[in-house]
């Protein structure tokens, strides 16, 4: 087996040292080779991106505190800049005071559409810390930030009883229910209905084909864009069962259906996405040896999140769907 040294020997070492606590790599003892540095470097990645999904699933700002300290780590081994675009994308939206607090107190949306079967809704913006963060390692192309979907399901709907679960989605167990209440209290709202109606009795299959894997009692599953939450080298299939994440289930609804809302739309920037930076200085490290192979590879990586995930805002952009409500505030 051929033994690497230089650079890709210190990125190795490097990559093998105790990373901010969310690591247990040990130290090497002497050279590695070519398959071992590469296997320490994705241990790396995989730590940062443990980090990560906490803050994201944990909702402490403490762990947002802990993220950047695993950015700087990270850039200070490999001469990535991940933690300064973490900064600059809180900074752009005044988002970084609102990490102890978080803008809650929207009053509620009382003209929210909320008589259409079948209505897919987006929501976006800066009252929650999930929110931060998927904005950040998502792309953003709209005023909204829309980072959050579901679909209405209104058989489940309520108008006496807005705690009554009649959206589906996805939530922290995996694909899970929200309540028209939790939507109208959002802050940046977009309402999408379908060019054409679909047909309300396979609407309603579809529907409760997906009350399956939202109900309550179904927590044989996960919450995440990768899987084991962290592999940012296997993105969630739209196929998947397990792995669930909001937009992927009003997908899933109209793919029964015969429609696909993934617009896969160029009018979104993927350079501009935290995923894109962590991708870049990772792919920077592997092909050292060759710029035009390491740009490649990141392209590569970044065309196959296109095709795989499902965002709100390539939703926002489907030719399948029409604007009937927004509100941004």
């Amino acid at each position: 087996m051929i033994k690497v040294y230089g650079y890709l020997i210190i990125a190795a070492a490097a990559a093998l040292f105790i990373l901010a606590g969310c690591s247990d790599i040990a130290e090497p003892a002497g050279p590695v080779t070519e398959e071992e540095a590469a296997s320490a470097l994705n241990k790396e990645l995989s730590a940062v991106m443990a980090c990560y999904q906490k803050a994201q699933l944990s909702g402490d700002p403490a762990a947002v505190d802990e993220l950047i300290g695993v950015l700087d780590d990270f850039d200070a081994r490999y001469g990535g800049a991940t933690k300064a675009e973490f900064l600059e994308f809180l900074e752009k939206g005044k988002k970084q005071s609102r990490l102890t607090a978080p803008l809650t107190d929207f009053p509620p949306l009382a003209d929210l559409p909320l008589g259409s079967d079948g209505d897919v809704y987006l929501a976006g913006g800066a009252n929650s810390l999930a929110g931060y963060l998927i904005d950040w390692v998502s792309p953003n192309a709209t005023e909204g930030n829309y980072n959050h979907g579901a679909v209405f399901d209104l058989d489940k709907f309520d108008p006496t009883n807005l705690e009554a679960p009649c959206f589906q989605t996805a939530i922290e167990k995996g694909a899970g229910f929200e309540t028209a209440i939790q939507w109208m209290t959002k802050q940046n709202v977009c309402v999408m209905k379908p060019v054409a109606a679909p047909d309300r009795s396979s609407l309603d299959t579809a529907q409760k084909r997906m009350d399956f894997y939202c109900d309550p009692a179904n927590t044989n599953m996960a919450y995440g864009f990768f899987e084991n939450t962290i592999d940012v080298f296997n993105m969630v299939t739209k196929s998947d069962n397990y792995y669930w994440y909001c937009t992927k289930v009003p997908w899933r609804v109209y793919n029964e259906l015969g429609i696909d809302i993934d617009s896969n739309t160029s009018l979104i920037d993927w350079t501009t996405s935290g995923l894109y930076s962590i991708m870049k200085t990772y792919y920077n490290i592997v092909y050292f040896w060759s710029r035009s192979r390491a740009k490649k590879a990141l392209q590569a990586h970044i065309d196959t999140a296109r095709r795989t995930l499902v965002l709100a805002e390539e939703v926002y952009f489907s030719p399948r769907f029409s604007r009937c409500y927004e509100v941004v505030r």
